[in-house]
């Protein structure tokens, strides 16, 4: 498979195409941006792994890439590089070691058919059934664990992509100093922006993420739905500035924002339970002391950058799964299929894209008028890693061994 991967251009880490920013020195780094580095061939490979079909690869290709080839030069091209679905062969040896790995940390609560994208994604061929089996064999608890039955839901109606976004925070990490905010588009289910931030309540924060959306994809949707919290209303603000209609934003109940909701539910059952229960371990250990200021800063420094990562791998995994037909009146596809070729599914595309640079930078100017606050704690933690050379954490385990020794060290 062509390598997919560019390089920092500040400190040259290796960086996958799901990397919002480098992991190593904390740089930006956009996903548009990098899949706009990548030739024809990474670019059929990346949407190859990621599970597209042929014709979608096609019209994604032209629509995003302004990449036009045809479907029989398609199939050569996957031919000449060596990529198929069917009768592909693969290291028994290099599955299983893959898949311990992923057990170990937030993935062991996935299903099989997570595990098995996610393998794909990273250029592990493999058949679906075997996935099944090595789970069973190597987590036999977990899944027995997922046999649940799913609750009746009401339908959910919308005409296509952009016809609404749903935003909301999730509190579930909150105690432990992580507040997240998150935004789905209603009919694709893609998810539009997944980040942890210092606060979610401030609004100038969720703001900013909706104004980085709006400019990522040049413009805004129909409607945006969000709770009544105040942490929505510059939200509110710009999105009706750009619709120039003040019904454009949508207050209402947050239990009712169900598109969110029920993302959250997935994202709880399938990634931030794990999180959760490592920082409750530490704090029935004593590792961990809650309202700590000290230890709380520190805990932030040693994970922040390690949750953001794996928001933006669940985040890239959701985008690029395939969600199945249902009962719910909702369109089967992959969310970023469904969000950039809504045609091929019988959508249509509600996004407003006559919103210039100068208009975001006007909203921004006016709306956004918050600093962030200088961080005496974060200043003395990097002068004690930059001093001890000591490195930013790739792993849990990293994270939590640099927090025991900069506690240690801090406590004298």
């Amino acid at each position: 498979m062509a390598d997919m991967n560019k390089s920092c251009k500040s400190c040259e880490f290796v960086l996958k195409v799901s990397h919002r920013f480098c992991p190593n020195c904390g740089d930006p780094f956009n996903e548009l941006d990098a899949l706009e580095s990548l030739d024809e061939r990474g670019l059929i490979s990346y949407y190859f792994s990621c599970g597209f079909t042929y014709r979608s690869i096609v019209k994604i290709l032209e629509k995003r890439h302004d990449l036009s080839i045809s479907y029989s030069t398609l199939k050569l091209r996957l031919k000449e590089y060596n990529l198929k679905r069917r009768g592909v062969e693969y290291d028994d040896e290099i599955v299983h070691h893959r898949i311990v790995q992923l057990l170990d940390g937030p993935g062991c609560i996935a299903g099989y058919r997570t595990v098995w994208h996610t393998l794909q994604k990273e250029g592990i061929q493999v058949p679906r059934h075997v996935v099944e089996e090595k789970l069973k064999e190597l987590d036999p608890e977990g899944c027995e664990m997922r046999k649940r039955k799913c609750l009746k839901r009401r339908q959910y109606y919308n005409s296509g992509p952009n016809h609404a976004w749903h935003v909301d925070g999730y509190d579930k990490l909150k105690p432990y100093g992580f507040p997240i905010h998150g935004a789905i588009d209603g009919w694709s289910r893609k998810i539009m922006w997944l980040r942890v931030a210092r606060s979610n309540n401030l609004p100038e924060i969720p703001a900013t993420f909706y104004l980085e959306c709006v400019a990522e994809h040049e413009g805004c949707p129909v409607k945006v739905r969000s709770d009544c919290g105040t942490e929505n209303g510059i939200i509110a603000a710009m999105h009706c500035e750009f619709r120039n209609d003040e019904n454009a934003h949508s207050f209402g109940q947050s239990v009712a924002n169900q598109c969110i909701e029920g993302w959250w539910s997935f994202f709880r059952k399938n990634r931030s339970t794990w999180w959760i229960n490592l920082f409750k371990d530490l704090v029935e250990t004593q590792v961990l002391t809650l309202g700590n200021e000290m230890e709380m800063e520190c805990l932030w420094y040693c994970f922040s950058t390690l949750i953001q990562k794996d928001l933006d791998i669940t985040k890239e995994h959701w985008n690029t799964h395939y969600i199945r037909k249902s009962h719910h009146n909702t369109v089967s596809g992959r969310p970023d299929e469904l969000f950039y070729i809504p045609e091929l599914h019988g959508g249509e595309d509600g996004l407003l894209s006559q919103i210039s640079l100068s208009q975001i930078q006007f909203v921004a100017d006016n709306l956004l008028q918050y600093e962030e606050e200088e961080n005496l704690y974060q200043e003395y933690f990097n002068y004690l890693c930059e001093g001890l050379h000591l490195q930013k954490p790739m792993t849990w385990r990293e994270g939590l061994l640099l927090y025991q020794r900069l506690i240690e060290i801090a406590r004298g």
